[in-house]
């Protein structure tokens, strides 16, 4: 990533690549790349762009948005994935898969995973078609719950050990 203004406040060059597309094989989705950048800056968001995905910050939280077509018999369908740092990766060493494992069955929405050099990313897939600003909208108050949701069951997985 860049110093530029629109990525400052960004994770650090030395974690770059920490979102993954873990869909590469799928077609991107431009437009709704175009409609969902639009609704988060209207949200006061900065975003970032990189190749296949949108870069925000959400309160202590890095967040990428990526977008996929992916071909049915009956169509394309356009999916979002939105992904967010749970840790950065000094601090995801201290999470065994057990512990992923016990904060993954307290969430009502998303998965923690661990993505690029260890780190722990929170990840939350939904179907994009058809989707309003509204719906948007209302899917990116979940996501941000499920991060904070993540938050808390890491402080006190921390605090216990």
């Amino acid at each position: 990533m860049t110093g530029s203004p629109e990525t400052r406040g960004l994770p650090p060059d030395s974690e770059n690549g920490a979102f993954i597309n873990f869909f590469p094989e799928e077609l991107p989705a431009p437009v709704l790349k175009r409609q969902v950048r639009s609704w988060i800056e209207e949200r006061a968001f900065t975003v970032g762009e990189e190749d296949d995905h949108l870069v925000f910050q959400m309160g202590n939280a890095f967040v990428a948005v990526f977008f996929y077509q992916i071909p049915l018999s009956s169509g394309l369908v356009r999916c979002l994935s939105l992904e967010a740092y749970a840790l950065g990766r000094y601090g995801a060493q201290f999470l065994d898969d057990n512990d992923l494992a016990a904060i993954n069955e307290k969430l009502r929405i998303g998965r923690l995973v661990r993505g690029h050099k260890r780190q722990v990313l929170f990840i939350y897939n939904v179907l994009a078609e058809g989707m309003k600003k509204a719906l948007f909208f209302t899917v990116l108050d979940a996501f941000k719950n499920g991060i904070d949701t993540t938050d808390q069951q890491i402080q006190i997985l921390l605090s216990t050990t």
